[in-house]
């Protein structure tokens, strides 16, 4: 019997039965990313795209089909769901209006949940909840915020400790390579 196989983009096989055909629908139940239905891959998005100039294998016309694919594990693993610039240019020449920045932000986020969130990411994710800001304070800036009486910026910030409790973002783990 012949496994059906399909490509996704780079040329290795994939096998089909490791296919979660449910994966384009659980992405599409988001709100926000129920366009990626009308999305006929025409490549506009792609063709748009800076982060696609200088990283030609980071294509959102590709992500989408293999949401659409089932390929789950490929694309909440994949390093190129991190990479978007947030430029909106994809959005933008996108002729059926696929808000493809929000169906990223879908996917970022079911990966972190799922293991597969990027050391780096973690890591900036804690300094946020520890200092309420991605990077750590120069003391440059410490003494000038002094100066000019700005409050210190590891005050404890009652609003940010809200939403880490209720979006969970403190249980997060880093992905683990399996290399």
């Amino acid at each position: 019997m012949v496994k059906a196989q399909k490509t996704h983009g780079r040329g290795e096989p994939v096998s089909a039965s490791g296919f979660d055909h449910n994966f384009g629908s659980e992405v599409m139940a988001y709100p926000d990313c129920k366009g990626l239905r009308a999305c006929f891959s025409c490549g506009a998005c792609s063709a748009g795209c800076p982060i696609h100039e200088v990283f030609p294998d980071y294509s959102p016309k590709r992500l989408a089909k293999m949401v659409r694919s089932g390929m789950r594990k490929e694309v909440l693993s994949s390093p190129y769901i991190w990479y978007c610039a947030t430029c909106h240019n994809c959005e933008q020449r996108c002729p059926q209006n696929v808000k493809f920045f929000n169906i990223l932000n879908a996917l970022k986020n079911m990966a972190a949940e799922e293991g597969y969130a990027p050391a780096a990411w973690v890591e900036q994710t804690k300094q946020v909840i520890k200092t309420g800001v991605v990077f750590p304070a120069e003391e440059s800036w410490v003494k000038k915020r002094k100066k000019f009486s700005l409050p210190s910026l590891k005050e404890d910030h009652p609003k940010l400790k809200k939403m880490i409790e209720l979006t969970g973002i403190d249980k997060i783990k880093p992905r683990v390579d399996a290399e």
